[in-house]
């Protein structure tokens, strides 16, 4: 019964209790002593290997582990809840890595955790991944293609950063912390990711910053913004497509909200709503604002380097702001009351009056207010555009706006774009002078104060009565010097980089035509095309031949049968010359047939050549006359051999050694004996040449004095063997038959 329960108590303790060693009995893994007497393990996966850790895997003694390679990591649930050491964990190079619902909670190290999950094609957090930590949790994600965050996947979250990340998707309350360690410390930065969707309620926990920097986003939904305060927001050299109603809460408060060369495409009404300290757009772009689109409370505004390309009547409503910059802004179609403040009664009524329409319901005197307006360049504004309420006791600064178009003599008009400022905006306004007004009244071109214009030509002339004048006064003139650096509309840009792109291909494709066809015709010049179709086309030397007899024949091909049947004759050849030595030599003059080799029409060289042309249907012709000639020439050859025997009656003796196709000539032996040893005479071969078969002129030959050679059998070759039946031998005179043949030289004389 004892040793029952022992047995049982070991089998508990080993198949649930963590292990002592755990990952360091892994030959994939290697564990060293670190800091506060604790491990560092370090793993390296095989490529195809798929991990599954759970809480036995990593020892308790476990400090910080980085794991790499591999194909696939699954976490399980609380590996590392045993882990009282732990301070870094580091997921590298894993092509796909999910983190399962509660694989993080409740863990045991009471000091921040460090958690990196970075190189990888697929990364995700499911809901309640970091449950219930006791202690801060960190969170880096960097260079992932793709990246899923569950609702509530966090807990005692400090910090977070996304880097480098395809496609980011932040599902309905991803950045919820039920536990926040410290909201004042709390930051999530996402740079360069790309979000389709900010989901509703994505930042409903309070935090101390959330920045997106160099990314982009499609659509920023309804109520993304939702916590009770954020410290500071900031959009830097970001993208945002679309702003949805709502999407900053009213019942949000941002301190500092901050559009630093920024890109809002369409701002729908309604989509800033959170109270405000300090806003802050600068070097940015705004495409259409629509109705309501920014009706925020605020302290302070700041709008520097900015381009607004079409701002509907109250799209950006400030309320009791103090401080109001608008500076070095272009302005490309601003309807009426676009910019405006509800105007609000006197401090000493404020009592009086229903507490409810305002923000701040206070006895102290009301702060002097700030206005700055300079520097902008108004294109087309309507009147009353700028509705701010500024009243005697501000400071207003309202100097050098630039108003494309040219100047005439009722422009003090321009003084109702801002109410209040009505003397201002036309006192330092700026009007531009063309070459037309140049001339007709000596000013120099460019821009000129209305208010002196308005004195020096308009008071002294009483009207412009210059025709030209008067037909160019309403034409918007051409200044490039002034327009602002942001000054191009989204479209614009989008269409540019469209066409640009598109002539860059077109050009690229060209370039590319023009380099096939020049390197078509250099290759048509040094005759690689002939070739080439020579090699492909069946023939002799092509592909297709080689391949069909290295499948069909074992790699043996006619050609090499041919020369290995030459080269045996000329062995056997060398054979019967050695032998012919001891035999009884004849006193006459004799042949050296060993020289009467293959006519040179019909070598192996020359028959695989007429080969190849009859293939080719180019040659194909002149291959075909070729053969003919020759055909005609060996009948020629055997009737003139035939005819001669007929006319002299010579009686061919067999051979007694059988049929040897290179037997020396043997001519009839004379009655005297030998005196001497017999001279060889090299007769050459018996048929010219076909570049040699052009009619020649020869004179008559005595052939009287010469001996024909006689063989024992009639003079032929084996390669194309005599073929009589095909063609009749018409007979031929033996004059005749001596004449057009090559003669042997003259025997010597005895």
């Amino acid at each position: 019964m004892v040793l029952r329960r022992i047995g049982f108590i070991v089998f508990f303790f080993y198949f649930f209790s963590p292990g002592v060693d755990g990952l360091c009995k892994r030959t994939e893994c290697k564990c060293v002593p670190y800091r506060h007497n604790s491990l560092f393990a370090e793993c390296a996966f095989q490529s195809r290997q798929m991990m599954a850790m759970k809480a036995s895997d990593f020892p308790s003694e476990l400090g910080a582990v980085v794991m790499s390679g591999g194909r696939e990591l699954r976490f399980d649930i609380e590996v590392f809840s045993h882990l009282t050491h732990l301070e870094s964990v580091v997921v590298r190079g894993v092509p796909k890595v999910y983190v399962k619902e509660h694989s993080f909670a409740n863990m045991s190290s009471k000091t921040p955790v460090s958690f990196e999950f970075s190189d990888a094609q697929f990364l995700i957090f499911e809901g309640m991944s970091w449950k219930s930590p006791d202690g801060p949790v960190s969170v880096l994600v960097a260079r992932v293609n793709r990246a899923i965050i569950h609702g509530q996947a966090f807990s005692r979250l400090t910090n977070f950063t996304a880097v480098d990340v395809g496609r980011l998707e932040l599902l309905e309350k991803a950045f919820y912390i039920a536990r926040p360690y410290n909201e004042n410390n709390t930051t999530i930065s996402l740079e360069r990711v790309h979000i389709e969707n900010l989901a509703k309620m994505t930042f409903q926990s309070s935090v101390y910053e959330v920045r997106l920097s160099g990314s982009e986003v499609k659509k920023v939904s309804t109520d993304a913004f939702t916590a009770l305060q954020i410290e500071r927001v900031v959009i830097e050299n970001s993208t945002l497509h679309r702003v949805e109603a709502a999407a900053f809460s009213d019942q949000t408060l941002i301190q500092t909200l901050t559009l630093r060369q920024a890109r809002l495409h369409d701002v729908e009404g309604g989509a800033f709503l959170s109270g405000l300290s300090n806003l802050v757009i600068i070097h940015s772009k705004l495409g259409i604002v629509r109705s309501g689109a920014m009706n925020i409370t605020v302290a302070t505004v700041l709008m520097a380097d900015n381009m607004f390309s079409h701002v509907h009547s109250h799209g950006i409503v400030l309320k009791d702001w103090n401080t109001l910059t608008i500076s070095n802004n272009t302005f490309k179609r601003i309807e009426r009351e676009a910019f405006t403040s509800p105007s609000a009664p006197p401090a000493a009524s404020r009592p009086g009056g229903p507490a409810e329409d305002y923000l701040v319901v206070t006895e102290e005197p009301a702060k002097t207010h700030e206005f700055n307006f300079t520097r902008n360049i108004i294109v087309e504004v309507h009147d009353s555009a700028f509705d701010f309420a500024v009243n005697e006791d501000s400071k207003v600064l309202i100097d050098n706006n630039f108003f494309i178009f040219n100047c005439h003599c009722s422009m003090d008009n321009v003084g109702l774009l801002i109410s209040g400022g009505k003397a201002a905006m036309f006192d330092t306004g700026l009007c531009s002078v063309d070459e037309t007004l140049s001339k007709c009244f000596q000013l120099p071109m460019g821009f000129v104060n209305m208010y002196n214009f308005t004195e020096n030509v308009c008071k002294v002339h009483g009207s412009i009565v210059c025709e030209e004048v008067q037909r160019d006064a309403e034409d918007a003139p051409d200044e490039p010097s002034i327009t602002s650096a942001v000054d191009i509309p989204y479209e614009d840009v989008e269409r540019e980089k469209q066409l640009l792109t598109s002539l860059f291909a077109i050009i690229l494709v060209g370039m590319l035509v023009v380099m096939i066809v020049s390197a078509m015709m250099w290759v048509g010049r040094k005759g690689y095309c002939a070739k080439a179709r020579r090699f492909l086309l069946p023939s002799t030397n092509s592909l297709v031949d080689h391949l069909t007899r290295m499948f069909s024949s074992s790699g043996v091909t006619p050609a090499v049968s041919v020369s290995r049947l030459s080269v045996h004759e000329y062995a056997e050849l060398q054979r019967k010359m050695e032998e012919a030595k001891t035999l009884e030599e004849d006193d006459g003059t004799l042949e050296d047939k060993a020289t009467q080799t293959l006519p040179e029409e019909l070598t192996q060289e020359l028959l695989q050549s007429l080969k190849e042309k009859l293939n080719d249907p180019e040659n194909y012709s002149e291959a075909r006359d070729m053969i003919e000639h020759l055909y005609d020439l060996i009948k020629v050859e055997e009737n003139c051999n035939k005819n001669y025997r007929d006319s002299t009656c010579v009686t061919i003796e067999e051979p007694e050694h059988g049929d040897n196709l290179y037997d020396v000539i043997r001519p009839k032996r004379p009655p005297q004996g030998r005196t001497g040893k017999p001279e060889l005479v090299n007769t050459g071969t018996r048929a010219p040449s076909p570049d040699k078969l052009l009619p020649y002129s020869k004179k008559p030959m005595i052939v009287s004095d010469y001996m024909e050679p006689r063989d024992r059998k009639v003079h032929t070759y084996s390669e194309i063997p005599p073929r009589p039946d095909l063609l009749p031998g018409p007979h031929v005179s033996t004059s005749v038959s001596m004449a057009n043949r090559p003669l042997p030289a003259e025997p010597t004389q005895l």
